[in-house]
């Protein structure tokens, strides 16, 4: 598979490099003829400049084509990655500290422009677990943008028909006898019940192609499952969406 990838994405640089290059050229040669527009027939002038819309249009497809292949070949690439290395003793406050804060700075134009509340509770140590640290961070971000990206949706649905809605993305951890539960919270867009039991395959994704390449929420289930543990989701469409991460607890 990861031969099959890398020949796939040689001709496939070429293809993005060649379309966003050609788009250049395209806007060359609009300028040249409208240099030329005094000394041309209206109706050629005229079919000349549709020609090169048009021209320019097909590239862009083009390109956006060759980019959303790219990012599923890099989808793929990732998924062939061994992520059972790096294991070790970690205390999760440790990485939802840095989460929150990871949070404020990359979400920080989206939080402020659409006035998303954001709420993190758990306790100041105590949370162990075997775990690579910085795989168990990239999974948590990963849930907490789609819960950011679930809001947005609903803020730009509301402003759209004049309707109140306060956006709220939450992330609670506790320690419940033997297993570490993180919850993590939003009154988004919820996932429909007819796909709710699809979300975590591989490539599925109710966003377009140009957003993602539905292997976010496969590859972190597959990370805490890594480390004897699970992620679970419910929602109900327009309403919520909430993901559990367990995992089991080690003593100090």
């Amino acid at each position: 598979t990861q031969g099959l990838i890398d020949r796939i994405l040689n001709p496939l640089n070429y293809i993005n490099n060649f379309s966003k290059l050609s788009e250049g050229l395209v806007k060359d040669v609009k300028a040249n003829v409208e240099d030329e527009k005094e000394h041309m027939d209206e109706e050629n002038y005229e079919d000349t400049m549709d020609v090169l819309d048009m021209l320019s249009g097909n590239l862009q497809k083009v390109g956006e084509h060759g980019q959303n292949t790219t990012r599923t070949l890099k989808a793929m690439e990732e998924m062939l990655k061994d992520r059972s290395g790096g294991i070790v003793k970690t205390d999760i406050t440790n990485v939802l500290r840095q989460n929150e804060e990871m949070v404020g700075t990359y979400y920080a134009n989206l939080i402020a422009d659409n006035h998303i509340q954001t709420i993190f509770t758990y306790p100041d140590s105590g949370l162990i677990v075997k775990a690579n640290p910085e795989l168990l961070s990239k999974t948590i971000m990963s849930l907490l943008g789609n819960a950011v990206y679930a809001v947005v949706k609903i803020v730009q649905h509301a402003a759209a028909a004049n309707e109140a809605y306060q956006p709220e993305v939450t992330l609670h951890a506790r320690l419940e006898d033997t297993q570490i539960v993180i919850t993590i919270h939003d009154n988004g867009t919820g996932i429909s019940e007819n796909i709710i039991s699809k979300i975590f395959d591989p490539f599925f994704t109710t966003k377009t192609t140009a957003e993602a390449s539905g292997t976010g929420l496969y590859l972190s289930r597959e990370t805490v499952q890594n480390y004897g543990g699970d992620i679970t989701a419910k929602s109900v469409k327009n309403e919520y969406s909430e993901f559990t991460i367990t995992l089991p607890a080690i003593k100090e």
